[in-house]
């Protein structure tokens, strides 16, 4: 999956993300770090050509900006999203399950992902 990502943002630009993420990841807290690997995830948004491979890790990223219930339908765009960043998480050592307030359990991935597809979500838009 990095291999992919790193044709998408180049060579220089994962190695930064990954040192980046080395030094702020492994303690931080989710609503931050979501944001940090969602902001990755847009700047490797804006790499793309808007005709990418089907099946490919920069497909699935179009589909999900473009259909952000497709992260809750457990589709397999959200599914290579995920992997993406179980991959960086794993490469800058930051645990991935954690534990709210009240015991349920939820991923770093989950919450970026999320944190991703709604990069454009502004709600009081809809009231202009």
């Amino acid at each position: 999956m990095l291999k992919e990502f790193e044709q998408i943002v180049g060579k220089q630009m994962l190695s930064a993300f990954a040192k980046m993420l080395e030094d702020i990841g492994p303690d931080a807290r989710t609503h931050r770090i979501g944001v940090v690997l969602s902001a990755i995830l847009k700047y490797a948004y804006d790499q793309l050509p808007r005709d990418c491979e089907p099946g490919s890790l920069g497909d699935a990223m179009l589909a999900l900006i473009e259909d952000p219930h497709l992260v809750h339908e457990g589709s397999d765009e959200a599914e290579r999203a995920e992997n993406l960043i179980v991959a960086l998480r794993e490469k800058a050592g930051m645990q991935n399950q954690r534990e709210d307030y009240t015991g349920t359990s939820y991923t770093i991935a989950e919450k970026a992902i999320l944190e991703f597809t709604n990069w454009y979500a502004m709600p009081w838009e809809d009231y202009i």
